[in-house]
């Protein structure tokens, strides 16, 4: 199924992701005179879940800069969108820089890559928000500029953008609630429908956090037999992850599985389990298909995690400016799939 859908949207775009490529330095370039970007205000209908529209043979008119703002380069997730960034920009003969914050915390920062951005005079900014209110002043900027935003990953609130006018081309990632949901009943079947459970969530009020948060707790809904002994943020971070989930340990040791709401606090949990001497007592499922994840599922120490396609997003948002640039109309969302990855699918 995984492969399946893979190969179904790769298809539809045209694209050929390779792995394992070295982490870019930001680049800089020359400014170069932009024209307008169409209007913004009427984009297309929504795609379906899965689909993505197709644009035809894409030939860019210009070289066009675009740039590439993602939260932080120390997540391999975040390596995984700009190989698919860079690769879909040099099929199109595009100018790229990618740019990040260290941590993905820091929103301060990645508003400030945001304004140079700006300065620079890029024709479109495709950008994953470290937070999804905080980045609005700095992005009605880019709307003041004239330069089209295109939101990938982590959705910008839109009642907080609508108010404050912000107007964002489309949004292209996950249905996190569902993905978050596939990962939590498989990690509840695993656990026979009995037993406690914990989470580790990403950072509260961020978009992706709370959808991946209530996908846990549908899930957590129709088993009655598993109670939630905890759940706390670890704010993405593998470190948190480990400290947060030895807190939680000491406090409910007879906690026998744990959702984790990205592969980095999910490795930080299985150290946590490590250093206390349970491998392979307590279940842990994951979410983003890191490379590191997949050892982990090799071993069994990991149960779960979710492919959501990274490579795609950064791929995608690249095409997606260049067909607004050309004048095509993009649909206002368009939906990644999520496909749960279990031992079986580890590569």
């Amino acid at each position: 199924m995984r492969m399946t859908l893979t190969l179904f949207v790769l298809a539809g775009i045209g694209l050929a992701v390779l792995g394992g490529c070295p982490k870019a330095p930001p680049t800089t370039e020359t400014p170069v005179a932009v024209q307008p970007p169409p209007p913004l205000e009427a984009p297309a209908p929504q795609a379906a879940a899965g689909e993505m529209p197709d644009f035809g043979e894409l030939k860019p008119s210009k070289p066009y800069k675009v740039a590439l703002i993602m939260k932080t380069m120390s997540n391999p997730f975040f390596q995984a969108m700009e190989r698919g960034a860079k690769e879909e920009a040099g099929k199109l003969g595009l100018e790229l820089s990618s740019q990040a914050a260290e941590k993905e915390t820091d929103d301060e920062k990645q508003a400030g890559i945001v304004e140079n951005a700006i300065a620079q005079k890029v024709d479109a900014i495709v950008i994953a928000p470290a937070d999804s209110k905080t980045l609005i002043p700095a992005l009605l900027k880019a709307n003041a500029a004239g330069i089209p935003v295109i939101n990938v990953d982590n959705r910008i609130d839109a009642q907080a953008a609508q108010e404050a006018g912000l107007k964002l081309v489309t949004f292209i990632g996950p249905d996190n609630a569902a993905g978050a949901e596939k990962a939590a009943r498989h990690l509840f079947e695993a656990m026979g429908g009995t037993g406690k459970a914990a989470m580790l969530e990403g950072i509260r009020g961020v978009d992706n956090a709370e959808n991946r948060k209530r996908g846990f707790e549908r899930a957590l809904a129709d088993f009655s037999g598993i109670e939630l002994a905890d759940s706390q943020s670890a704010s993405w971070e593998l470190e948190q992850g480990d400290t947060v989930f030895t807190n939680m340990l000491t406090a409910h040791p007879d906690i026998t599985g744990l959702f984790c709401a990205n592969d980095m606090m999910a490795l930080g949990a299985i150290r946590a389990i490590e250093a206390a001497g349970q491998p392979g007592k307590i279940l842990v499922a994951g979410y983003d298909n890191l490379e590191a994840a997949q050892e982990k599922l090799k071993s069994g120490a990991l149960l779960c995690t979710i492919e959501q396609h990274p490579d795609l997003m950064g791929a995608y948002g690249v095409r997606c400016a260049v067909a607004l640039l050309e004048g095509q109309e993009i649909p206002r969302e368009i939906a990644v799939p999520t496909d749960l990855v279990t031992k079986a699918d580890a590569r």
